[in-house]
């Protein structure tokens, strides 16, 4: 691999990474860059480019707000529907390339198909005179570097909530096939009541060249710090990158410094390839166990290894998001007023001036108060110090319980399925092996057939409080059963008791927290199916299931 970093279109969300020459990037505002020299040592007249105050007869121009190689971004009012926009216009040398203005176009009308309160949403493209332009939701406030940069490493909470809404972002992008490629901080926005918005969908591959039919070869789209290892061997790029620059960015909120750092950029990106990042609570103890497997899951080298989609990141987050997750990030954006209480502990000197006693009597009543009130304390603290010593009971995690046998339940075919070996890939902890059902032409099966399910049995009857699933692709409607005893399959479902959970187009990754229930047999009962990877036929792939019991 060469050693070179094309700064020309990186911190704008726009980066392409060409072997040659190593370089820097920076994030900041617009910086003018026409001028003229009146003459002599006069200070030359610089103006923003481009020097004019309207854009396509509706849009006025206010203010540069971010510059980058590949584009200036300007604040601007749009005359036609009075509101604040967001204007990013190419630069000349990407204005001027014919190929990339039609695909920066092309992906632009991709993205603006996005749909979601965490996205960025666009606007309108248009071409005028030599400008190529993109009309952006304007955010009314700081994008995630700032709030780095301000604040410092955040409080975990507010990284989780954070996470969950980026990733929800992203998986709606996914679901419609589209791949960021440069999340990173300067491309995570949070509005003034705390929404959390992901911007640049789509623009880095416009301008990249990196394109099934128009690639330059050793193109590497992304940001170093935060490029996915599969970027950098020309390998196929798919949501596992965007899913890993997430986990990058999770990873840099939570201990306040980048994943990577190299002496270049080259050098940055080329770390990941030979090293797992350090897990976060290795470096700050109060990140729960919980979001550190989250972020060490994200960041795996084998994409395979990582959550499958933006979708099933957010499922995994959302579990750790208590309240509105917007609700949790406006903390990143409120505005602390210091107010002067003092120096804490600093206690105001005053001399005594309370009466001397007057009488005998009344010393002697005094002195006694003093001795019941020295016995008080000395009480108060033997028990405070007791219960210091008593040790602090710790909240644990659920406890998974060993599942001692699967097979498939088929009231349609009983004892006749081809895919009964494979049943104990679901229960293998193995994710990467996983049971699939036989293809089926329609989603909701056949009129003869309701439905196929997993049986687990526990060995005994266990007290049971949650279940976690992990599919290969989501989408499955899916009932789940418990019992005491194993029904047959030719008696269907009139042997289990009543539905435990009964849910639509669950989730790839998807948990559920029962009331407990002791039970030793659990039956997974799938009533709709998903979309194969060829498109052709319906079937259900079942990676993992894990019963959780008490903590």
């Amino acid at each position: 691999m060469g050693d070179s970093f094309d700064a020309s279109a990186v911190e704008d969300g726009v980066g392409a990474w060409t072997p040659g020459a190593d370089g820097d990037s920076g994030e900041g505002r617009a910086e003018p860059v026409d001028g003229d020299v009146d003459g002599g040592d006069a200070e030359p007249v610089r103006r923003p480019w481009p020097d004019r105050s309207h854009l396509a007869g509706r849009y006025h121009l206010e203010e540069p707000i971010a510059s980058g190689g590949a584009a200036i971004v300007w604040r601007a009012f749009d005359e036609n529907l009075s509101r604040s926009v967001a204007i990013k216009l190419l630069h000349p040398h990407h204005a001027n390339d014919a190929t990339v203005v039609e695909r920066f176009e092309r992906e632009s009308r991709a993205a603006a198909q996005l749909n979601h309160p965490n996205a960025v949403r666009i606007y309108d493209t248009g071409r005028e005179d030599d400008l190529v332009f993109l009309v952006m939701e304007h955010v009314d406030g700081p994008s995630l570097r700032e709030v780095l940069r301000d604040r410092g490493p955040l409080d975990p909470a507010a990284v989780a909530a954070l996470g969950e809404q980026v990733a929800s972002a992203l998986g709606e992008a996914h679901a419609r096939g589209l791949v960021h490629r440069d999340v990173k901080p300067a491309n995570i926005l949070l509005s003034s009541d705390g929404t959390v918005k992901v911007t640049d969908f789509g623009i880095a591959k416009a301008l990249s060249g990196a394109d099934a039919t128009l690639t330059r070869p050793g193109t590497v789209v992304g940001t170093a710090a935060y490029v996915a290892p599969e970027q950098l061997e020309d390998g196929e790029v798919d949501a596992r990158a965007d899913i890993y620059a997430l986990g990058i960015v999770l990873h840099e909120c939570l201990t306040g410094r980048p994943a990577f750092s190299g002496d270049t950029p080259t050098a940055t990106a080329a770390m990941r390839l030979t090293h797992e990042l350090l897990p976060p609570r290795q470096l700050r103890a109060d990140v729960s166990r919980a979001l550190d497997d989250i972020v060490v899951r994200a960041t795996r080298r084998a994409r395979l290894d990582r959550y499958p989609d933006g979708a099933a990141m957010a499922g995994a987050l959302a579990t750790l998001v208590a309240a509105k997750p917007s609700d949790v990030t406006a903390s990143l954006v409120s505005d602390e007023v210091d107010t002067d209480e003092g120096i804490p502990g600093e206690v105001e000197q005053r001399p005594y001036s309370g009466p001397m006693p007057a009488t005998r009597r009344e010393y002697a009543r005094r002195l006694a108060a003093a001795f019941v009130g020295g016995l008080v304390l000395t009480l108060v603290a033997v028990l405070a110090a007791q219960a210091l010593r008593e040790e602090p009971t710790v909240a644990s995690d659920p406890r998974p319980w060993r599942v001692e046998a699967a097979g498939v339940f088929d009231p349609a075919e009983p004892g006749s399925s081809d895919t009964q070996e494979s049943a104990i890939n679901a229960i293998d902890g193995d994710h990467q092996t996983f049971w699939a059902s036989e293809a089926y032409g329609a989603r909701d099966f056949s009129p003869d057939r309701e439905g196929i399910g997993l049986v687990f049995d526990l060995g005994e009857a266990r007290e049971v409080r949650g279940v976690r699933i992990e599919l290969v692709r989501g989408g499955l409607d899916v009932e789940l059963y418990a019992a005491t005893e194993r029904p047959d399959d030719a008696e269907g479902l009139s042997g289990w008791n009543g539905p435990l959970v009964s849910q639509t187009e669950i989730r790839t990754s998807q948990q559920w927290t029962l009331s407990p229930t002791t039970e030793r047999y659990w039956l997974l009962w799938i009533t709709g199916l998903s979309e194969s990877a060829t498109g052709d036929d319906y079937t259900a792939e079942v990676a993992e299931v894990v019963f959780l019991g008490p903590s």
